[in-house]
């Protein structure tokens, strides 16, 4: 499953009809194909990176709010995140999501509503379900979003009106995309994230690998028992410590790219979408723009996981060869979001960081250590 638009009215501050698309609207050249879209069917491309970058307060958050939500439908047909969902206003939301299964195009059309039972704000029921089915073939590529060409899908099964019908087409409960929370990972999360390590790769190379980008005093650090880890340092001593004892031992930036880390690793093992809220707030900038070429690269990213990012560092866009993957996000009466290639053309021998603030943030990084990682995720 992959998504392909998504259209909200009526969600928190955003204006009518607001969109997001993960279909190239500008021409693709075979360079694009190789490093930029995924084609999940033939001459069928989505992003493999989609940026979403503005000021402070222009509404980036509430576009991942969004994105959030319709994975949590997704994913478990129930809304799980409602993240102050109905705080602004009591009005019904429409969602209007177009998505890619298994050799067909659907529409999934609900209005998303507050029990008026519960006092619970995060208790969101569902109304006026549809969904729409069209085969897909290549010649219909150039028409996507031709809804006249659906046809509706109809089903006579009574579900909980906390329930998608979404269900009764994917049935199970599977992942589908990660929203990363960017609050500092905690000591209590540990055995936690150590298991999904282990479930990830048994051998723990992954994590040996991506402990040493961050922190090269340490060769390797491993779950021993409950609330007990074993460190090995580089120059041969050991310690055996606890959670608590770890958390403090590492620094705050090892602590976030163990965590942050894992579920890349998760997303581009798996092919589950990644999202992660102002990416510039963990990493510094050149590991970030590493990050983003992970995904970009085929032989790493092999199950067709999208990463979607907002970000403050405008010269990560000079990463794109493409400039319609890029939205700029503003907040005037509503929050907007305006496609780079749509509405400015930007020529591709232009600096697109030039259309904002100059941002000097640099410094290095272990470039063979994160070699070293990219050739594990390779196996």
């Amino acid at each position: 499953m992959k998504l392909l638009k998504i259209v909200a009215n009526n969600f928190k501050l955003c204006e009518d009809n607001f969109t997001i698309s993960f279909i190239p609207i500008a021409n693709k050249t075979q360079e694009d194909k190789e490093f930029e879209l995924h084609e999940i069917d033939e001459d069928l491309f989505v992003y493999k990176t989609l940026g979403i970058v503005g000021k402070n307060a222009s509404g980036k958050t509430t576009s991942i709010d969004l994105l959030a939500l319709v994975y949590d439908i997704f994913t478990d047909y129930r809304i799980k995140s409602a993240r102050n969902f109905f705080g602004f206003s009591n009005k019904v939301v429409n969602i209007d999501v177009t998505f890619y299964h298994e050799g067909c195009l659907y529409r999934y059309v609900t209005d998303l509503y507050k029990n008026p039972n519960i006092i619970d704000s995060t208790s969101i029921l569902f109304k006026n379900q549809k969904l729409f089915k069209r085969e897909y073939k290549k010649s219909h590529s150039k028409n996507l979003f031709d809804y006249e060409k659906y046809e509706e899908v109809t089903n006579n099964t009574d579900l909980p009106e906390d329930t998608s019908i979404l269900y009764l087409l994917l049935k199970n409960i599977e992942l589908r995309g990660i929203d990363y929370l960017s609050e500092d990972i905690s000591y209590h999360n540990y055995e936690k994230m150590f298991e999904l390590y282990n479930t990830l790769d048994p051998n723990l190379k992954l994590l040996e690998s991506i402990v040493k980008i961050f922190d090269d005093h340490i060769l390797s650090i491993k779950m021993i028992g409950e609330n007990k880890f074993e460190i090995k340092y580089k120059n041969h001593q050991m310690r055996e410590v606890s959670s608590k004892e770890l958390y403090e031992i590492l620094s705050s930036g090892t602590n976030k790219g163990l965590g942050l880390f894992g579920f890349v690793v998760c997303s581009l093992k798996s092919g589950i979408d990644l999202i992660i809220d102002e990416i510039e707030t963990h990493f510094h900038k050149t590991l970030v723009e590493n990050l983003i070429n992970l995904y970009k690269d085929k032989s790493v990213n092999k199950k067709n996981a999208t990463l979607i990012f907002t970000t403050h560092y405008c010269e990560l866009l000079d990463l794109f060869d493409r400039s319609d993957n890029i939205y700029i996000s503003k907040y005037e009466k509503h929050i907007t979001l305006e496609n780079m290639y749509e509405k400015y053309r930007i020529r591709p021998e232009l600096l697109k960081s030039k259309k904002f603030y100059e941002n000097a943030f640099n410094t290095d990084v272990d470039y063979d250590a994160l070699m070293k990682f990219k050739k594990e995720l390779m196996q």
